[in-house]
């Protein structure tokens, strides 16, 4: 018994060590940035499913986000899957549609299985462009990051990207700096493990884009269709906040 034991805590020092020699490369390590450069094409349209539940106090934020990102607006729209919300998530969407009309289109949804994927699986009903992406409803997207996720499907091989979450109060204090530390580490380990995005093409996903980030099951959709998942979006940077007080450890 005693030598399971100590195998287990083997285990345990191999997958820190590896974890963290690869925090180690995406901090000091040269990261490819392939098609960091494209700004002037014909862009695809795209689909950019908003997944939200009761986020009333986030969703004007991404949504004002995405109405001023540098994509071509008849090229891009914006649905927001309101998942049964019971506070002011719908109110704060449709005051969007009316601001934006025929920019973003709301799927609000009142019934059907619950949670995330199943919201997004029904959403795709809606879909009819090539390329889809995801985001939660707490990320704030930069201006050049759809630019910088659709650009990797020039290549015909590619059927999804993903790019990286980063805190947006990474200064606050010690919490928050471990906590970009960590996503650090595991986003490198996840660009050698698993090549799966935040952005992938509808006929590779299929009817089910249950979770286009980082999702195997989205991984293995894809290589059934002979895609291959890239994962040379480092610099495709969403921003989201983290927890600031210590006291949740």
């Amino acid at each position: 018994m005693i030598y399971v034991l100590y195998f287990i805590v083997l285990l345990i020092c191999v997958y820190t060590i590896r974890h963290y020699g690869f925090t180690l490369n995406r901090l000091f390590g040269f990261q490819r940035h392939p098609y960091i450069d494209i700004d002037t094409a014909d862009w695809p349209a795209v689909t950019i499913l908003v997944a939200a539940h009761n986020e009333e106090k986030v969703v004007a934020n991404i949504l004002s986000a995405l109405m001023t990102v540098s994509y071509p607006e008849e090229k891009m729209l914006v649905v927001p899957v309101n998942d049964r919300s019971t506070d002011r998530t719908r109110e704060i969407i449709d005051e969007f549609v009316e601001r934006y009309p025929g920019r973003i289109r709301p799927f609000h949804r009142t019934q059907g299985k619950g949670g995330k994927a199943a919201a997004l699986k029904d959403a795709m009903e809606l879909v009819t462009t090539e390329v889809i992406l995801i985001f939660d409803a707490d990320y704030i997207p930069g201006a050049g990051i759809i630019k910088q996720l659709v650009a990797p499907f020039f290549d015909p091989e590619v059927g999804g990207v993903m790019g990286r979450v980063v805190p947006l109060n990474v200064g606050a204090n010690l919490l928050t700096r471990l906590l970009d530390l960590e996503r650090s580490g595991g986003y490198q380990v996840d660009q050698h493990e698993c090549a799966s995005g935040a952005a992938a093409r509808r006929d590779g996903c299929g009817s089910s884009a249950q979770r286009a980030a980082r999702n195997r099951r989205l991984e293995r959709q894809l290589a059934h269709r002979r895609y291959r998942s890239d994962l040379p979006v480092a610099a495709a940077r969403i921003q989201n906040r983290v927890p600031e007080p210590l006291g949740v450890l």
